[in-house]
């Protein structure tokens, strides 16, 4: 029987306890999953972090949550104003998923009339974890540390600490 695969595509910006809740919850349904940044090359308020910061959180997370033989592999998608660019150049990348988890209504609808199956998954209490909500945290110095998995608490403070000011610049 083949593997039922999986594409999650997210931001992570940061990377949060709603994202770790989602990539777990998604083993219920698939056996293996390809990540997908969102949003790769953008660099603004809502996108502090840079691809490869959250590329690197990506596979603490991975090595931490032991998910090694399950994550096929991550993948940096660009931002395209044509939905059907999108789509191509998520195929391209991507190459083969029978499923996609998530909420986003935007790629979910996406998906859909391209023929592939969504999974929408419940929002791990989503008042508390969703990126906007930690990054004005970061920016006016509050406690975000509880938002995110532990072991990403000190290489996140390293990447905020370095975006601090243009974090004040831009939020």
């Amino acid at each position: 029987m083949e593997d039922k695969i999986g594409l999650l595509i997210g931001r992570f910006q940061p990377f949060h306890l709603g994202h770790l809740y989602l990539l777990k919850k998604s083993f219920e349904f698939i056996d293996k999953l390809v990540i997908g940044i969102g949003s790769a090359s953008i660099y603004d308020k809502n996108n502090p972090l840079s691809s490869w910061q959250r590329r690197l959180i990506l596979k603490k997370v991975i090595e931490k949550e032991s998910l090694s033989e399950k994550i096929i592999k991550i993948v940096e998608l660009e931002d395209f104003f044509n939905d059907e660019n999108w789509l191509e150049n998520v195929k391209k990348q991507v190459d083969r998923f029978n499923l996609v988890i998530g909420n986003n209504e935007w790629t979910n609808k996406i998906m859909e009339k391209a023929g592939y199956q969504v999974k929408r998954l419940p929002y791990y209490k989503r008042y508390l974890y969703e990126g906007w909500r930690i990054r004005k945290l970061v920016k006016n110095n509050k406690s975000w540390q509880d938002r995110v998995p532990d072991y990403l608490v000190s290489q996140l403070k390293i990447f905020f600490k370095k975006k601090n000011i243009l974090l004040r610049k831009l939020l």
